[in-house]
């Protein structure tokens, strides 16, 4: 059961496994350096047997958009990520990320992350918010400008949501056609079958297709990129499986919420294997040090120039170093070919070695640290690595309030789920293997001391007909007009919306309307203070409050009230049991004061929903 698990330790699946087994993460290394050797060559044997049995067929990586392509540098990136999108002028701004990247060495792949966790807040599939975001596509060429790999992420767990025209493989078809993706990520998937991938290579039959679990073996053959996500090593260092089967198969590491990712750079460093960067996890911030980017990214610099060799040379894992160094727990693989060699080193204990690496070369390795051997016939040389003396402080970001609370201090009970997204402090994961329950998805409950003003709260929430005769006495344009007023037929409410609560309007557009009434749009403090004796117009639905907040990275706002629409409750399209099986929804029905929803925003009109609505104070 996962409640007998312990969140900080490898799970069984994640630790390294004995050679031969096929659905290893890992082949352990061997138990002592003296059956190197022989474990070596029992690798080799393993793959001869895999390749007959699998009747291994590599066309997908002899094609030419995809050979020769060195894509160490993949990145998970918030489509509304403030480095990738200005909220002030409501601009994408690709030249900020692209620059930002540089303190990786670059990003070879974005896979761009749109719906999660805001989906579930009503009934947009996630198709919907590709296809509601103007100028997506000159978004992803402007990247595609820069060298970058761009790919869409796919949701099979998104059943609930209203459901499109056709199949999710025919939708994607649809938008990697539409939009000029490169790739399709599978989220939680560890791969999509033939039937799945057909109408998509149909439309592009160089699309580059990954997924989020460890691949299986029968499918390296079509799907060129995986995440190594939660990869334990064995304590004398193992090798990859699907990147000794296949050299060419691209695994990016990952452990989304550590701090530190050391052990997770020495193995895709002994494996010629990528990194996913992720710094932001769909809201909670989990940045890199100085020290980490540094080391990184002269290791990815290194990568990249010998690529070819690495990918198509001959590798030999735990290749000889000097005794003295084997013996203080340095280890290494030699990538090879035509006279030149390429030794990446790593140092698995606590503390700094110096001495003879190999071949009489001396130098220091730190504790949990790289290096590297440049070899030809007529040298060897050892690399310049210059991390250790950068800072290895945690970068923290702190949430800033638009605008400031104020008032007199009150104590408040607050309620809310326990998301990946967090809520307002830090998440609970950090350095967590995986989230697992019950901190993950339980409901918490906790109290603070907030300022806010004890005001008037509006009755009910702002009608249609009110929001219309400000529209008619103002004249009142948002800056973007996407899904402004959405439900509303040629610039007016029908006469069966009228007393309804308007929707379709973000919280810029709700700020104008209290302005012009002379009031404000309450904080989520004020809302809960001031809520005893409040209506709730039919349907039910959210309220916006004046909570906008952003670390740097994310901006979010807190939602009030619930609303009618609960997806995760079989509000949406029905399962056969009546419940939406998925715990990634955001909550929906009616909640009480307590209750806090946090919304990430999105921009270019996107946080505009059917389900939001907003009251005002006096």
């Amino acid at each position: 059961m996962l409640t007998d698990l312990n969140s900080k330790e490898p799970r069984g699946v994640d630790l390294p496994a004995p050679l031969g087994d096929d659905e290893a993460k890992i082949f352990a290394g061997p138990v002592s350096l003296s059956e190197r050797e022989q474990w070596r060559a029992d690798l080799v044997n393993w793959r001869s047997d895999a390749l007959k049995r699998f009747d291994y067929d590599d066309r997908a990586y002899s094609n030419a958009a995809i050979a020769g392509r060195a894509n160490y540098n993949a990145a998970l990136i918030w489509l509304w990520d403030e480095l990738l999108f200005d909220f002030e002028n409501q601009v994408f701004t690709p030249e900020k990320l692209i620059a930002d990247a540089k303190r990786f060495g670059g990003f070879d792949d974005i896979i761009l992350w749109h719906a999660y966790p805001v989906i579930g807040i009503d009934s947009r599939n996630q198709f919907d918010f590709y296809n509601q975001v103007p100028g997506l596509a000159k978004l992803i060429a402007d990247l595609q400008s820069q060298g970058v790999k761009v790919h869409l992420n796919y949701n099979p767990w998104d059943k609930w949501t209203n459901r499109a025209p056709e199949s999710d493989q025919v939708e994607l078809a649809k938008i990697v056609d539409l939009y000029g993706f490169d790739g399709v990520f599978l989220d939680t998937m560890k791969s999509a079958d033939p039937a799945f991938m057909a109408p998509i290579l149909a439309v592009k039959p160089d699309v580059i297709v990954g997924g989020e679990a460890r691949v299986q073996q029968e499918r390296i053959c079509d799907h060129v990129m995986s995440w190594a996500q939660w990869f334990g090593d064995s304590e004398i260092p193992g090798v990859m499986r699907a990147k000794w089967f296949e050299r060419r198969h691209m695994l990016h590491q990952t452990r989304r919420w550590n701090r530190s990712h050391r052990e997770e750079m020495q193995v895709a460093w002994l494996n010629g294997a990528g990194m996913l960067i992720w710094e932001v996890v769909f809201g909670s911030w989990v940045g890199w040090d100085e020290q980490q980017q540094t080391m990184w990214r002269e290791m990815v610099s290194v990568l990249h120039e010998h690529h070819e060799l690495i990918t198509s040379g001959d590798w030999q894992p735990l290749t000889k170093l000097s005794d003295a160094a084997e013996a203080a727990g340095l280890y290494a693989s030699k990538f090879s070919n035509d006279g030149h060699s390429l030794f990446t080193i790593v140092n698995k204990s606590d503390q700094d070695y110096h001495g003879e690496i190999a071949f009489g070369l001396v130098g220091t390795v730190p504790a949990h640290g790289v290096a590297a051997i440049w070899q030809t016939m007529a040298e060897s040389v050892l690399l310049e690595f210059t991390y250790a003396a950068k800072s290895a402080e945690f970068p923290k970001h702190q949430n800033i309030r638009k605008v400031e609370l104020v008032g007199d201090a009150k104590d408040f009970e607050f309620t809310y789920r326990n998301r990946e997204c967090s809520l307002y402090a830090q998440t609970h994961f950090i350095d967590a293997w995986k989230p697992l329950p019950p901190n993950y998805h339980q409901v918490f409950t906790d109290r603070l001391s907030a300022p806010a003003q004890v005001g008037q709260l509006d009755k009910r929430e702002v009608s249609n007909s009110q929001y219309f005769e400000f529209i008619k006495v103002t004249g009142y344009q948002p800056k973007v007009a996407n899904l402004f007023l959405a439900h509303w037929v040629e610039g007016a409410p029908n006469a069966e919306q009228l007393e309804q609560p308007v929707t379709y309007v973000d919280l810029a557009d709700a700020q104008a309307y209290a302005t012009w009434r002379g009031a404000r749009i309450p904080t989520e403090w004020e809302w809960q203070l001031n809520s005893a004796g409040i209506e709730r117009r039919t349907p039910l639905c959210w309220n916006l409050t004046n909570s906008e907040q952003s670390d740097g990275r994310t901006r979010f706002l807190i939602l009030k009230g619930g609303s009618d629409y609960n997806v995760r409750n079989g509000q949406g399209a029905k399962s056969t049991s009546g419940i939406a099986e998925s715990d990634w929804y955001v909550d929906g029905g009616k909640r009480d004061e307590n209750w806090v929803e946090k919304l990430l925003l999105m921009g270019l009109g996107l946080s505009r929903s059917e389900n939001i609505s907003f009251r005002c104070i006096s």
